[in-house]
């Protein structure tokens, strides 16, 4: 092609190009996009773009009994659970709670090492987590959970705050 011909072509595109944009510029611009909806968006405990987190209370729960809740990760898609990477969760300080943790780093920390965390599926896990109260009523459980997924390609670390409802009769 011609260099006279080269910019012809270049400017009918240009020009077809602004003709087909009709969007009206004094609007504001979209809200960007987020690739990991918060907890409250995805109907989960913990979401990201190749897993989410489910936490429940595991069972009945009476005042200074030992009780426990469970953090369930689902690797999605081409994702699966990281066999090598050591699973760990951090409760947050509460008062009226006493954690039951065996693992080295203390009681309030869950971990694969102190055999909480079970690997369920090639896509799933469970991490469990003791607890005891002395209060009655509602309550909740928070903390970090340390976690990975991998695909055939690459490997996913993350770290992710949960909160579990807890009911303390």
């Amino acid at each position: 092609m011609a260099a006279g011909s080269r910019s012809t072509w270049l400017a009918g595109v240009l020009a077809v190009a602004a003709v087909g944009c009709s969007k009206d510029r004094s609007s504001p611009p979209d809200p960007p996009a987020t690739t990991a909806p918060q907890a409250a968006d995805c109907g989960h405990a913990a979401c990201g773009p190749n897993f989410f987190v489910d936490a429940t209370q595991a069972g009945d729960c009476a005042q200074g009994a030992n009780c426990a809740i469970t953090l369930s990760l689902v690797a999605t898609g081409a994702f699966h659970i990281n066999d090598e990477y050591p699973y760990k969760f951090r409760a947050d300080d509460a008062a009226g709670f006493t954690f039951l943790g065996t693992d080295a780093a203390g009681p309030n920390v869950f971990s694969k090492a102190a055999s909480n965390w079970q690997k369920t599926g090639a896509q799933t896990g469970a991490m469990t987590v003791g607890f005891q109260s002395v209060r009655k009523g509602k309550a909740s459980v928070s903390g970090t959970f340390k976690l990975s997924v991998c695909s055939a390609q690459n490997c996913q670390l993350e770290q992710q705050t949960v909160t579990v409802p807890v009911a303390i009769r």
